[in-house]
C-alpha cells in the first residue's frame, strides 16, 4: 500500500504543479508576446487545451486514489464504503478533500468555458485569470494534506508559498520546453528575437520563484527537521537531503541557461546561431524537467514519513 500511496501522491502533486505552471506561463510569459508568429500562437493555445484535458482527469483519479489509500491506512482495513464515508465526513483530511474537490469542479467549468470561447475580450481575459487563481488554490491547498498543517500557521503559509513557487519553476519548464522544440521545427518562420525575449521573461520569473523556494524551503526545514544532525540521523532528513541535492543540481543547470545561453540568444542575429543555442537550451531544460520529476517523487515520500523533529 505504501508504494501505491507514494505513486498516487507523486502523480497528483505533479499534475497539479503542471496544470498551474502551464496556466501561469500562459498568463505571465506567453500572453505578453503578441508579436509571435500566428503559427506559434496557434500551437501554444492548442497545447494549453490538450494538456489541460490530460491533466484534469489525472488530477481527479490520482486524488481519489490518494484519498482511498489514506482512508484505508487510517482504518487499518480493506476498502469499505463506511470507512470512506467516515474519513470523508469526520476527519480534517476529508474536509480538505471536500474543499479541493470544489476547487477542481469549478476549475473544470472555467477550463471548459475558456476552451470554447475564442474571443480576446475582457471577459475571456478575466476568465483566464480566474482559472489561474482556481488552480493556484487547488495547488496551494495541498499544504493542508501534508505536514504543513501540523504545527505553526507560519509553517502552513510557507508551505502554500512553496507549492506555488514550484508551480512557476520548475513546473513552468514544460511549456518552455514545448515552445523551444516548436521554434526549432519552425526554424525558417520563427521570430528569434521574440523567442529570446520570451526566454528572458521566463528567466526573470524563475529567479523570483527560486528565491521563494529557498526562503520557504528553509522555513519548512526549520519546522520539520529542527537541527543539522537530524538531516543525517533521521529518514526524513536523509530524504530531504536528496531533494536538496536534486534542487541544487537543477539550479546549477538553470544558472548555465541564465548566465550563458540566454545572453547568447539575446545578442545573436543569425538564425542558424540562434537555432544552435536553442538546441542547447532545450537539452538543459529537458534535464531540469527530469530532475523536477525526481523532486516530486521525493516530496511524495517525505509526505508519508514522520518529520525528523519528532
Amino acid at each position: 500500500m505504501t508504494t501505491w500511496l507514494i505513486l498516487s501522491r507523486a502523480i497528483h502533486i505533479g499534475a497539479c504543479l503542471l496544470f498551474f505552471g502551464i496556466l501561469a506561463f500562459d498568463r505571465f510569459i506567453a500572453s505578453a508576446k503578441a508579436q509571435r508568429t500566428s503559427e506559434m500562437t496557434d500551437y501554444w493555445q492548442a497545447r494549453v487545451r490538450s494538456i489541460g484535458l490530460i491533466l484534469l482527469p489525472l488530477i481527479l483519479i490520482s486524488g481519489a486514489a490518494w484519498f482511498v489509500l489514506v482512508a484505508m491506512a487510517m482504518s487499518g482495513q480493506s476498502l469499505q464504503m463506511d470507512v470512506l464515508k467516515t474519513v470523508w465526513e469526520q476527519t480534517l483530511f476529508g474536509a480538505v478533500w471536500k474543499i479541493r474537490l470544489l476547487f477542481f469542479l469549478i476549475a473544470i467549468v472555467a477550463t471548459a468555458l475558456s476552451s470554447f470561447i475564442k474571443s480576446k475580450n475582457l471577459q475571456i481575459k478575466f476568465l483566464l485569470w480566474f482559472q489561474l487563481t482556481l488552480n493556484g488554490c487547488l495547488l496551494g491547498s495541498l499544504a493542508w494534506a501534508g505536514h504543513g498543517q501540523e504545527s505553526s500557521p507560519w509553517h502552513l503559509f510557507a508551505d502554500v508559498l512553496h507549492l506555488l513557487g514550484a508551480g512557476f519553476w520548475p513546473a513552468g519548464l514544460l511549456p518552455l520546453f514545448l515552445l523551444l522544440r516548436k521554434s526549432r521545427q519552425l526554424a525558417n518562420k520563427t521570430d528569434w528575437l521574440s523567442m529570446a525575449e520570451l526566454v528572458n521573461r521566463f528567466s526573470t520569473m524563475s529567479l523570483a520563484a527560486v528565491a521563494l523556494l529557498v526562503i520557504t524551503g528553509f522555513v519548512n526545514s526549520w519546522f520539520l527537521v529542527g537541527s543539522i544532525p537530524n538531516l543525517f540521523e533521521q529518514p526524513y532528513g536523509r530524504w530531504l537531503l536528496i531533494k536538496i541535492v536534486f534542487f541544487c543540481v537543477s539550479l546549477s543547470i538553470a544558472a548555465v541557461n541564465l548566465l550563458r545561453l540566454k545572453p547568447r540568444l539575446l545578442v545573436e542575429n543569425s538564425a542558424e546561431m540562434s537555432k544552435t543555442t536553442v538546441v542547447q537550451l532545450q537539452r538543459n531544460v529537458q534535464i531540469e524537467l527530469f530532475l523536477g520529476l525526481a523532486i516530486v517523487i521525493v516530496v511524495a515520500v517525505l509526505g508519508i514519513l514522520p518529520p525528523a523533529i519528532h
